[in-house]
């Protein structure tokens, strides 16, 4: 029996079919990733190639873009446990101060963005930033003090507001419901990718590069961030589109343009014309907000463990580890998280469950956390808590998806609700971190270890409570043809 989004999914692409050309022959790539099950196999050639074609074009920039906003937040503490601490006089919790700074112009500044960029061009917009927190992470190089320091965090927050949140509404706008969940992940990704790569990029400008032209280490690992940083920006502005409703990306053909609105019709809608009066109506009569934002504040917490804790707890222990294993085994947690995002994002489009992937993997969070609470588990014990808390980079993608999905039928409450949750979790985290993992408190950060512990216990009420408010509203439209790709529960 087929559905009513089914039949119109057939029928959309039965009318392309008609207008175009002889069902083109399928390349090898296509080929293979159709084997990969990335694309379904009953889908017609034609559709492949377009969806190929706006992979090509929003995942290398959005991935790549986001690969750099994270690789030049986990420079900074890979520059400070590399010597920047002892060359600016860093001492105290300095260091908690400089990414509270960070998270406040990027929090203050982000909803604003990603609401007006529902009504401007995203493709002029995101590069344009891009370049600006290239500039700003090139002036980190040459700070003389922490002054210069704290102004160039701030510009940079200012610069990144939006970049997260702008390229996954662009993708919202451009895919499926069904298709958005793998291609969140895949865009997740680049976050743990970026702070990987960050890791190994320290240890190589700091065995090869420091004191080369009277410069340390830490100064030459912003130098060519902004040197990766800058060619990405440019890529931006030739590659990167707007939503389908408004001007026609270059890599499309009039044709492709057509059938890519077509598909979505009904499914994700367009933003409105003019700025909405009733948008906070609109946004704050309904659960999403309240709900997805208290899940993405929770989730940012249960973040923390595996990220900067996790290198402060290794300086802490430079007896036992040299600089080189400081910036590298925490990329082990990052691993961790790549891998079960990519995992979870599948699992999340072909089963139309995003709740199940998000149970399954906050269950080793919960043990991480335990073996950091006991604390008296030995050194494989510890660095194993630290590890398992990485499986939470997987509820980033998840719960976005979630949130995507669920308000596709909206797309000005889809901008202000993912922003509210980036903004707000980011912000809270930004302000409890300071209090849970302060640097002097290093290496056993006690009380945020029993708080995450605890958080990622209500992480799992959230994600029910999600659930079953989803699972209602859909009981409401009961045989009507909603906005997603099937009644299953996420």
């Amino acid at each position: 029996m087929v559905s009513k989004s089914e039949e119109t999914d057939i029928g959309v692409a039965s009318s392309f079919e008609s207008d175009a050309q002889p069902a083109r022959k399928e390349n090898a790539w296509i080929r293979f990733m159709t084997t990969l099950k990335w694309y379904p196999k009953d889908m017609p050639s034609e559709e492949k190639s377009l969806i190929l074609k706006l992979d090509l074009s929003i995942l290398i920039f959005g991935c790549l873009s986001f690969f750099t906003k994270y690789l030049d937040q986990q420079s900074l503490t890979n520059a400070y446990v590399s010597g920047m601490k002892e060359e600016l006089h860093l001492f105290g919790n300095e260091i908690n101060y400089l990414t509270a700074t960070f998270w406040a112009s990027y929090c203050t500044f982000m909803i604003p963005a990603c609401y007006f960029l529902t009504h401007y061009p995203a493709n002029l917009i995101l590069p344009i930033l891009e370049v600006g927190w290239g500039l700003s992470t090139f002036g980190l190089a040459w700070a003389p003090n922490v002054k210069t320091v704290y102004a160039m965090r701030f510009f940079t927050g200012i610069f990144e507001c939006c970049s997260f949140t702008g390229t996954i509404y662009v993708i919202g706008s451009w895919y499926k419901p069904t298709e958005v969940g793998r291609r969140v992940a895949l865009f997740f990704i680049s976050s743990p990718l970026g702070t990987m790569f960050a890791g190994y990029l320290q240890a190589a400008a700091y065995k090869n590069l420091n004191g080369a032209h009277g410069l340390s280490g830490w100064r030459w690992l912003f130098i060519v961030d902004a040197i990766i940083t800058l060619p990405i920006a440019l890529l931006g502005f030739f590659v990167f589109p707007d939503v389908p409703s408004r001007k026609k990306p270059r890599f499309l053909t009039e044709s492709d343009h057509l059938f890519a609105q077509k598909r979505i019709a009904g499914k994700t809608a367009p933003p409105q014309l003019r700025v909405s009066r009733s948008i906070f109506r609109r946004v704050f009569s309904r659960w999403h907000w309240y709900l997805f934002v208290a899940q993405w504040s929770i989730m940012d917490q249960n973040f923390l463990p595996s990220s900067s804790p996790f290198s402060l707890y290794l300086k802490a222990n430079s007896h036992i580890y040299s600089v080189v294993r400081i910036n590298t085994l925490p990329t082990i947690a990052t691993a961790v998280s790549v891998v079960a995002a990519v995992t979870c994002g599948i699992v999340a489009d072909k089963t139309g469950r995003f709740w199940l992937p998000s149970y399954v993997v906050t269950l080793p969070v919960i043990v991480g956390c335990a073996l950091l609470v006991a604390w008296n588990v030995g050194e494989s014990g510890r660095l194993a808590g630290f590890i398992l808390t990485g499986f939470e980079g997987a509820l980033s993608p998840l719960t976005m998806g979630w949130a995507t999905v669920t308000m596709a039928g909206d797309a000005e409450e889809r901008a202000v609700v993912t922003a509210s949750m980036n903004a707000i979790g980011q912000g809270i985290m930004a302000g409890t971190q300071v209090v849970q993992y302060a640097a002097t408190d290093a290496p056993r950060f006690k009380g945020g270890f029993v708080s995450n512990l605890s958080t990622s216990v209500v992480q799992l009420v959230l994600i029910s409570v999600i659930l079953w408010l989803s699972s209602r509203d859909k009981r409401k439209v009961h045989g009507e043809v909603e906005v997603g790709p099937s009644n299953r529960s996420r």
